[in-house]
């Protein structure tokens, strides 16, 4: 597991204490190394990692049937659409928060109730972050998720899935292709919330970077100081590890949101 990640994880536990944080993973090799960053990691009592075992998990749920016919698994990308899937599948089996990994929380989400997403702009909704209810109609909209997802996938094509399944669903739920409009009459998608893109993604996927810029920190900072996360999209990949000592934005950020993760890294954050 890299910092990066585990920084997601417990800035996610360290902000919101009355929740349980579940890590799911299919492979056991995933808690292996480094030690020190999982023993950080496990200190919070609200940290729960589970191994889940796939076809197991596909059982009882609306696409059953269709997963069991192997096609899924043919995939040219089929890492990042089990990536896609495994998010329905929890929601619609528990209900919950789903967080991408590459993602840094700022603020509590328990003052929000769940039904939840959040645009990216005037023509897209992003699908790492989701909230759901488990019952009634969060649950109904995670059967309608699996469903388009089944019926959209295109296992040749990367972005078939990549965020159009939560758009295309809130379109019809919604009664309009209106991002905008999603965002600011949450009575018209019957009272799921589209939050405007600020909330979630102040900075967007091609200014990620500048979240790495010691000469911009103080501007980053200003910036992002009413956001609940900052989302980097595994953009530093090139520039990891990144050294501790920094005084970017994001290492500020880390030191102070993921402090036991910031610490057990050492000198290097990966």
């Amino acid at each position: 597991m890299r910092a990066h990640q585990a920084c997601a994880i417990e800035s996610a536990a360290l902000h919101n204490q009355n929740f349980q944080v579940f890590v799911l993973f299919a492979c056991r090799t995933y808690l292996e190394k480094p030690a020190h960053i999982i023993d950080a990691l496990l200190s919070y009592k609200n940290i729960k990692f589970r191994e889940l075992n796939i076809g197991t998990y596909i059982l009882d749920t609306p696409i059953t049937d269709w997963l069991k016919l192997n096609d899924f698994y043919r995939s040219s990308f089929l890492m990042h659409h089990l990536s896609d899937l495994l998010r329905l599948l929890t929601l619609y089996r528990y209900g919950g928060i789903y967080l991408d990994m590459d993602v840094m929380l700022l603020r509590t989400f328990e003052d929000l109730h769940l039904n939840y997403a959040c645009s990216m702009g005037n023509q897209s909704i992003s699908n790492s972050i989701l909230g759901l209810e488990p019952k009634g109609f969060g649950h109904q909209l995670a059967e309608w998720l699996l469903q388009d997802f089944r019926k959209n996938l295109v296992r040749d094509s990367f972005d078939s899935t990549e965020h159009k399944f939560l758009l295309r669903v809130l379109q019809e739920v919604c009664s309009t292709r209106n991002v905008t409009l999603m965002v600011r009459d949450p009575k018209r998608c019957k009272g799921f919330r589209v939050f405007n893109v600020s909330e979630f993604y102040e900075v967007p996927l091609k200014q990620s970077e500048l979240l790495l810029d010691q000469n911009l920190a103080s501007e980053m900072l200003e910036r992002i100081k009413n956001s609940r996360i900052i989302h980097i999209w595994n953009r530093f990949s090139a520039k990891w590890p990144l050294k501790t000592d920094s005084k970017s934005a994001y290492m500020q950020l880390a030191a102070k949101h993921c402090p036991k993760v910031f610490k057990a890294a050492g000198d290097f954050f990966s």
